[in-house]
């Protein structure tokens, strides 16, 4: 099991490694985060200690590690050269010589979004003439369409949320706060096999469920409120993301056409979601059913993201992104509404591109509940 994965962990390097040229690279250099999970199987941490692979097109990759990293580093069996640097002496001998075994490298792609000043400012002192692009998109591309397993691992990421989400309203009252309630879900988590909370979950309670990302607090459940709940949990590194709005003991009519709204949004997106629509045309076509609902003016954020490795991953859908949606991408599609201080109303699924069209991994009822 070991052999198979570590053979697909390499190939997974071979295949960046043949793209360089294409990007017009000489190398990659990837720090501890998804990519690097990806590449290699280690989940490593990004701290003040630089760890960083170097993917070059004419060479086995060179792991920089620090010293106490090197066994953990060694049971992933990638075919690399490490070179190691100790705390007391420093990292950047450590660059400038994995740099003279990498030989000439004009043009180094990092993650733009990722990677420390510092750590550019070593591969910088070790190679002064090189040239560092932002190859951010170029690297998360090679993450965008999900094999069979990865899917496989969302699926049982998704089916540990929906099992949580299943347990917890039940245990939902009168007076109940966000605080306890958001505690007993991530008991819940982790009863149900999660490894890790996707993020801190989301739960809120009223006028607090107009913060999109807001934090719970002590605030106490009340007749009436609408309950929202934004979490997901972690298996093998893969996230689920769900999110569903609830409403306790009662709804008033305008709290029910304000959820129906979303829901509406929410089903246009399933229903023409296919390969070679771009994110644009998503996008566009859900939020247009908000805007033109009464509730246009409480519209604040786009349809949704990629899902994987990260919570929040290319692509992602929003307007202007003519990106094309392909088969094996899995996105959220979650529209949502927030009148300010009154009440917050989102649905989050967590969808498969098929090759027809699309499966919605998500299986939690979406109908209006009162609980």
């Amino acid at each position: 099991m070991l052999f198979n994965k570590t053979k697909m962990n390499n190939s997974k390097i071979e295949k960046l490694q043949s793209l360089l040229n294409k990007e017009g690279l000489d190398a990659l250099a990837i720090v501890p985060g998804s990519n690097f999970l990806y590449l290699t199987g280690g989940n490593f941490h990004l701290m003040e200690r630089p760890t960083i692979l170097i993917i070059s097109k004419h060479r086995k990759p060179i792991a920089i590690l620090p010293v106490l990293e090197i066994d953990s580093f060694k049971k992933l069996n990638i075919d690399s050269d490490i070179v190691e640097w100790q705390d007391s002496d420093g990292y950047q001998s450590a660059f400038i010589k994995a740099f003279e075994k990498l030989g000439v490298v004009k043009k180094i792609g990092i993650e733009g979004q990722r990677m420390r000043v510092f750590e550019s400012q070593a591969i910088e002192k070790a190679s002064p003439n090189i040239e560092i692009i932002n190859a951010h998109k170029f690297i998360n591309n090679i993450r965008l369409k999900k094999d069979e397993n990865e899917i496989i691992n969302l699926q049982k990421a998704i089916k540990i949320a929906e099992k949580t989400l299943t347990e917890t309203i039940k245990y939902v009252d009168i007076d109940k706060t966000e605080m306890e309630i958001k505690n007993f879900l991530i008991q819940q988590l982790y009863h149900f096999g999660a490894e890790g909370i996707a993020f801190d979950p989301i739960v809120l309670a009223g006028g607090n469920s107009a913060l999109p990302h807001g934090h719970s607090s002590d605030y106490k459940i009340k007749k009436g409120d609408c309950l929202l709940f934004d979490f997901g949990a972690t298996v093998n590194g893969y996230h689920s993301d769900i999110t569903r709005t609830f409403f306790i003991k009662s709804a008033s009519d305008y709290q029910k056409n304000f959820y129906t709204t979303v829901l509406k949004a929410n089903k246009i997106g399933l229903e023409i979601s296919k390969p070679g629509l771009s994110l644009h045309e998503l996008d566009d076509s859900v939020l247009s059913t908000l805007e033109k609902s009464e509730f246009s003016k409480f519209i604040v954020h786009k349809t949704g993201h990629g899902l994987g490795l990260d919570v929040h991953e290319d692509p992602y859908v929003m307007r202007k992104n003519y990106d094309l949606l392909e088969e094996g991408m899995v996105i959220t599609i979650e529209p949502g509404l927030y009148k300010k201080e009154s009440l917050g109303v989102r649905i989050e699924d967590d969808v498969l591109i098929t090759k027809d069209g699309c499966k919605s991994l998500t299986t939690f009822s979406k109908e209006l509940t009162i609980i």
